[in-house]
């Protein structure tokens, strides 16, 4: 949900942060002792593949309705 909120409404300098975010968020839960365990890696790949995919779905949800808002203008 966070994802499609970037990306309906800010631009690339917020998915950056909020990928930073999300990788600290991850190792932090994940506890600083298991950082380069393989599991606990992927786990943190797929949180950001998700936000990032999440941000994309985002982006073009914006660009429709700001199309769809411009038509009734």
């Amino acid at each position: 949900m966070i994802g499609i909120l970037l990306g309906f409404r800010f631009r690339a300098a917020a998915l950056i942060i909020m990928t930073a975010v999300t990788v600290v968020i991850g190792v932090v839960a994940g506890g600083i002792g298991s950082l380069f365990d393989w599991g606990r890696l992927v786990s943190i790949l797929l949180l950001v593949i998700v936000l990032q995919c999440a941000y994309l779905l985002g982006l073009v949800l914006g660009v429709i309705w700001r199309r769809d808002m411009s038509r009734e203008q």
